[in-house]
């Protein structure tokens, strides 16, 4: 009768620490999914972001290079201005500055 005790005793017992190793495995394999997965969508976020950075980037070298073009075309333009466009521009200005009111300029500041 003993014997049978001490048996089903030890039955439990190994059951028992099946159903723990049971779990722990289900666990670390929960845990190492967990971790997959956020590993992938780390890395899908980053290429996104990635993708986005580059598109800003070629999209900012395309606009510095059309802004440089124009500058280029504008310094093209006024070199060839002849001395009578020079004097008929800077006359303008003169005649613009002259014009201001600089005392409605001062009570409005």
């Amino acid at each position: 009768m003993r014997s049978d005790i001490i048996n089903e005793v030890l039955s439990v017992e190994d059951r028992a620490q099946k159903i723990v190793r049971d779990a722990e495995r289900t666990a670390r394999d929960a845990i190492s999914d967990a971790q997959t997965k956020a590993n992938a969508y780390i890395r899908s976020a980053l290429k996104a972001e990635r993708e986005q950075s580059h598109a800003q980037i070629l999209q900012a070298e395309a606009d510095a290079e059309a802004e440089l073009q124009e500058f280029e075309a504008s310094l093209h333009i006024s070199s060839s201005l002849t001395e009578a466009e020079l004097d008929r521009i800077s006359q303008t200005i003169v005649e613009r500055v002259c014009a201001t009111d600089l005392d409605s300029f001062v009570d409005a500041q």
